[in-house]
């Protein structure tokens, strides 16, 4: 089958998926909006156009460009079978007219409400009112993808449930996987990182923490706040932060210079900055490696959507701690207390505890870690991903058919 996959920052949500569809035998096609396309082994085979503009676009710019790209495509020899698009950008504005009876499916990821970006959640923004309107253009542009298209699809339930009730019959549940294969546990893991002088290893009092951004939406004021109260307990602990510094999906601006340097401008003197250690964005494989030496990973979060690196963390087997409405605690459901050490999103002194417990006791943070790596097997396999995925794409086609 010939696949056209189009997001503006392109892989996207394709990153594991583009490539195990190329190995099986599928022809695909990408759009996007970056200058290069991926490159590796992995890759072979892909076809990659972008469309450009000497300016940021206007959703409906991105949305022509895009339909004259899919219009050239269609109108070749070796057309698309079906067409798969992210609707954030206004990528997917245009498909439904130069697509005719292609079978289209839609990305529509997550239905933005103030709850989403923290408000009424973060006591740190209690006081602050958002814009009333901030989410009514990327809300219209999910809802037209879903109107529109062969089928609609998200990746996790937490997404599913932040559409209105009258547009969730209209979305398929299909996780995107994780490579279990690459993806796994190692007792003897090690990263160094030698220009920064640092090297990890497993075994170690390691507390990580990896967000796209450094930014409050992932807990990063919370872990903060009370790293000093577990240094006062395990002087040895480390923090390990994964991310770039930018202002991410946060509304609230920085006091400073930016989110972490606010943070770590709110220690305390005599906490121990050789201690805490700003890796910025990480190599895949180093971040992996890294999941596989943390003794506890804090992944608290906002009602948003569920970040591929606590999956991975779940796969490496890595101890996770998370508050009960995070997107991992709503795809685990009941056994999300099995699985994860709980904790409020807004109690630094319990995450500061529950912290220190994972420390102090190896084999319980051992046995929750296996119990994640034992449901990830289960329910959340790449594997089980692309056939779930096969199974969409053949009911899609007889709709067509039909």
């Amino acid at each position: 089958m010939h696949l056209l996959l189009i997001h503006q920052n392109f892989p996207g949500q394709f990153r594991d998926l583009a490539p195990a569809w190329l190995a099986s035998g599928h022809q695909v096609t990408a759009i996007g909006s970056k200058a290069d396309a991926p490159t590796g082994l992995r890759w072979e085979g892909l076809r990659y156009l972008q469309y450009r503009f000497s300016e940021e676009p206007s959703q409906l710019e991105r949305g022509l460009a895009v339909a004259k790209l899919v219009m050239q495509l269609t109108n070749q020899v070796d057309p698309p079978d079906l067409v798969m698009s992210h609707s954030g950008w206004g990528e997917a504005l245009c498909l439904k007219r130069v697509c005719g009876d292609l079978p289209w499916i839609s990305y529509p990821e997550l239905w933005g409400n103030p709850r989403s970006l923290g408000f009424g959640f973060d006591n740190s923004l209690a006081g602050i009112v958002p814009d009333a309107t901030i989410f009514s253009s990327p809300n219209l542009l999910a809802e037209l993808a879903l109107l529109q298209s062969s089928a609609s699809v998200v990746a996790s339930r937490s997404q599913l449930l932040s559409f209105p009730k009258r547009l969730q019959q209209r979305l398929t549940l299909l996780p995107e996987g994780v490579d279990l294969h690459q993806i796994k546990p190692d007792p003897t893991a090690c990263l160094a990182i030698p220009e920064m002088g640092l090297e990890f290893r497993a075994g170690q009092q390691l507390v990580t923490f990896i967000s796209r951004d450094l930014e409050p939406l992932r807990g990063l004021r919370q872990l903060m706040q009370c790293w000093p109260l577990v240094t006062k307990t395990l002087p040895e602990a480390q923090l390990v932060l994964v991310g770039d510094r930018g202002q991410g999906y946060s509304l609230q601006q920085p006091e400073g210079d930016g989110h972490l340097e606010d943070a770590l401008g709110k220690l305390p003197e005599i906490i121990d900055r050789g201690k805490i250690h700003c890796l910025g964005s990480l190599p895949h494989s180093d971040m992996l490696k890294l999941l596989q030496c943390s003794a506890c990973h804090v992944a608290l979060s906002y009602p948003y959507t569920l970040s591929w690196s606590v999956l991975e963390a779940l796969a490496c087997a890595a101890p996770i701690i998370s508050n009960p409405d995070s997107p991992i605690a709503v795809e685990l459901q009941s056994e999300a207390s099995g699985i994860l050490a709980m904790v409020s999103f807004n109690d630094v002194d319990g995450l500061a505890l529950r912290i220190i417990e994972l420390l102090q006791n190896p084999h319980q943070a051992h046995d929750i870690g296996a119990t994640g790596r034992s449901w990830i097997e289960k329910y959340g396999g790449l594997e089980q991903a692309l056939e779930g995925y096969e199974r969409l794409f053949e009911s899609v086609r007889e709709q067509v058919v039909t």
